[in-house]
């Protein structure tokens, strides 16, 4: 059980959203009337999941495309995107084309963006789904990855490469609960997790969502996750993914296409390539980590974009088909056979009782084919039971046309109408075993024909599903669940001479002198990582509610000295003045929100200053550092290394012999925001201004704590590593910072190990060449007891 102060396990109806992929003889006699009773365009309709931004007229602009406007045109063309759906757009796209489900990409979200306008949202589109021809309601999806990342407020919790270093099932499982019931109170009932990718290359851009390099921890916690989502207690499933060898692929092989065909390509290093392995490393390496998961009866797995051999995985029967649904009888996706003695018998076994359903991923049917027609032909023929589209998003073909190819597909006998039938029934046994689906009450007719007044009595219950309660969304008990996570997450890497934990002090007076620096010291954006309120993640703190690291460590000591790279750094960028300054932590709104809304008329004003090439920079000492910028930087340049490099600070030297401690500076340093694609990277290298600075203030006799707050492990060059008195990973916590204080203050253990080998240099970012002596090896962590 999951403790919780929003635990709905008194529900008397919970076990009924307990999801399991089997199914009684009398679910599987329904979902067969059920399915006798649709028209071809009635079951084409269920494997269709286009975003529903889509339902609307204008605009047609991406995301992604919106990202890259000026802030003021971009803001408009998101608000157009994502405005409320009114009844009419619900019944005109959901109801009239019968869909089985439907989802929001990164960073959609209704306007305002809370959940009780989630759940408006999506009772519109589930009325539309009851009012069609077929009656059944609908599948809404969400990627939630580390909590509901497209709510504004929502719990935010540390990603998979965190989770990893965790070595605690128990604890992922209630992380993924506490997920679920947040997307729930959305009116959300599919995730898009867990990832059970092993990430074999550390410069591929998705390497956090994996919880290891280790094929049999990641099935274990994959596992756990599943656990935790399908058992929330409400209808909920998740989605094993990206089925299979994405981790896999080959430098240089990668390539990123949204925009579907015809359209130009982006290179990448390792993201949507090539994964070449033989049969054995496949099943040994890949597919291993998803038998756990389907052992423990996850409803739906995804497919990569990646190729395997040079052939499309979307489009390839043998792994699809042949592997996943013929080879393990799970007729959805993976899994692999070779295991030895009894045990893979009898996981085997239970794989073969169950089924599930098999989605594409987002917009890459149109990767597989010359034609729409052609690419949609090969992909649902290689056993993909739900195509998921951007759907005109990208300029491409709107869903609509797609719905059309595919059925004039089938007309031509492209697609076998056998094909159809079998993914239209595993999209209803999800419903089923979520309890979106249930029979009827039986009715006794009064008279007349039996077999007709049959044909007229419902089959199953047409209601709209119940959804979660908004008042867990980033409720207390959430963000305590969260703030352990962080602290069990946690790795310590380099501790000399027992640095950590550092003494708290008494009576808010700190045992010793305390600076904390470094660009992401006080970066929401940063902690959080991608796939954070957008696809790409965020910069700065005012996108949603959580503590930075540096809130965190003053609400431990206030009297610490913040010299904050954030502050000084990219909200210069549009030549207003930041300020890095002492600050009062809480709980509702970051420091963050304050500095916005303060500078929200004056970021207007200085937006024609922004083009201005000053280099005026200031700095006043004492306990509260002032940070003053006149100048615009470029987006990629932060205010402290423009201040190391221009304006060099002046690190007061340590006390004299004499003094009663060491003073202590904690450098937080670590990677911008990123997600598939964009984040794959040729260097695994930290930000050159902050290893300056910690060089600096080694020199200058300060004790350097360098704390990282990255997504991968990052390279440790020497002359930084033997100045460092500590050093402690904080991955990608989330919104919640006080956890990495707590480890630094010792009000939590350090526990964490390591979930992936630590590379010497560049020439060990793959796994293989990490077995030769890493820096630090799988599993390392050093301990600490808690103080107190």
């Amino acid at each position: 059980a999951v403790a919780s102060s929003c635990d709905r396990s008194t529900d008397p109806h919970k076990h009924i959203y307990m999801a399991s992929p089997l199914t009684s003889a009398d679910d599987e006699a329904l979902i067969e009337e059920i399915l006798a009773r649709l028209t071809l365009r009635e079951k084409l309709g269920q494997m269709m999941q286009p975003d529903w931004r889509t339902f609307r007229s204008a605009p047609k602009l991406s995301e992604a495309g919106a990202a890259v406007l000026p802030a003021w045109a971009g803001s408009a063309v998101k608000r157009a995107l994502n405005a409320p759906l009114t009844d009419e757009q619900c019944d005109r796209s959901v109801g009239r084309h019968c869909l089985g489900s439907v989802l929001g990409g990164g960073g959609a979200c209704p306007t305002p963006n809370e959940p009780l306008a989630w759940q408006a949202q999506a009772a519109a589109m589930q009325r539309a789904a009851l009012r069609a021809s077929s009656g059944l309601p609908l599948l809404v999806c969400n990627d939630s990855v580390h909590g509901q990342a497209n709510l504004r407020d929502a719990t935010l919790f540390p990603h998979h490469i965190g989770q990893g270093c965790m070595r605690d099932e128990g604890l992922v499982e209630e992380l993924g609960a506490l997920a679920a019931r947040e997307s729930a109170a959305c009116g959300i009932n599919w995730i898009f997790s867990p990832c059970a990718a092993v990430a074999l290359d550390l410069r591929w851009g998705r390497t956090y969502e994996s919880f290891s390099e280790d094929p049999a921890l990641c099935g274990r916690l994959s596992a756990a996750e599943v656990r935790g989502i399908q058992r929330c207690g409400l209808p909920m499933a998740a989605c094993a993914k990206h089925w299979v060898a994405d981790g896999g692929t080959a430098l240089g092989t990668g390539k990123f296409d949204m925009g579907g065909i015809g359209k130009a390509v982006k290179s990448f290093g390792l993201d949507q390539g090539n994964a070449d392995c033989d049969d054995a490393e496949l099943r040994a390496t890949h597919v291993a980590p998803y038998l756990p998961a389907l052992a423990e009866g996850v409803l739906t797995v995804m497919v990569s974009y990646s190729s395997l051999n040079g052939v499309k995985c979307h489009a390839s029967r043998a792994l699809v088909t042949g592997l996943l649904k013929e080879e393990l009888g799970f007729r959805g996706v993976v899994g692999s056979e070779e295991r030895s003695a009894r045990p893979s018998f009898l996981l085997l076994h239970s794989l073969r009782s169950s089924s599930g359903v098999v989605v594409s991923d987002y917009n890459a049917v149109q990767q597989c084919g010359d034609s729409y027609s052609a690419a949609v032909c090969k992909v649902v023929n290689a056993g993909v039971d739900i195509v998921m589209t951007a759907g005109g998003l990208f300029g491409d073909l709107t869903w609509r046309r797609q719905l059309e190819e595919l059925e004039a597909a089938v007309g031509r006998g492209d697609v076998p109408a056998e094909r159809v039938d079998d993914a239209v029934r595993r999209v209803l046994r999800v419903k089923v075993a979520c309890g979106l689906l249930r029979r009827a009450a039986a009715s006794t007719p009064a008279g007349g024909d039996a077999a007709a007044a049959a044909s007229r009595c419902p089959l199953f219950d047409a209601a709209v599903p119940p959804m979660g309660d908004a008042a867990c969304v980033g409720c207390e008990a959430h963000r305590a669940a969260a703030r352990r996570a962080v602290a069990k997450s946690c790795v310590l890497l380099v501790n000399e001479g027992g640095l950590l934990p550092l003494p708290a002090g008494e009576g808010g007076r700190p045992a010793a002198e305390l600076l904390v620096t470094g660009i992401a010291a006080d970066s929401l954006g940063r902690q959080c990582g991608g796939w954070s309120l957008e696809w790409q993640g965020c910069e700065g703190n005012a996108f949603t509610t959580g503590t930075t690291i540096a809130d965190a460590i003053r609400a431990v000591q206030p009297g610490a000295r913040l010299v904050s790279g954030r502050a000084a750094g990219r909200q210069a960028t549009d030549g207003r003045t930041a300020h890095g300054h002492a600050r009062t932590r809480t709980r509702t709104h970051t420091q963050a929100y304050a500095r916005a809304h303060a500078h929200a008329h004056a970021r207007a004003h200085a937006h024609a200053r922004a083009r201005g090439h000053s280099h005026a920079a200031t700095c006043a000492p004492g306990p509260a550092p002032r940070l003053r910028l006149t100048t615009c930087l470029p987006q990629d340049v932060d205010g402290l290394a423009w201040l190391l490099a221009h304006a060099p600070l002046s690190f007061p030297q340590a006390p004299s012999a004499g003094a009663a401690s060491r003073p202590v500076a904690v450098v937080v340093t670590g990677e911008a925001p990123y997600a598939e694609g964009f984040g794959d990277v040729e260097e695994l290298r930290l930000p050159p201004a902050d290893v300056r600075a910690a060089v600096a203030l080694a020199d200058a006799g300060w004790a350097v704590v360098l704390l990282l707050v990255t997504g991968r492990p990052l390279l440790l060059p020497p002359p930084l590593l033997s100045r460092v008195a500590a050093v402690l990973v904080a991955w990608l916590p989330g919104t919640e910072g006080d956890g990495v204080a707590d480890v630094l203050f010792g009000r939590a253990p350090a526990t964490g190990r390591l979930s992936f080998s630590w590379p010497h240099a560049m020439d060990q970012a793959a796994a293989a060449a990490r077995l030769k002596g890493p820096l630090f090896p799988f599993g390392h962590g050093l301990q600490t007891r808690a103080v107190g």
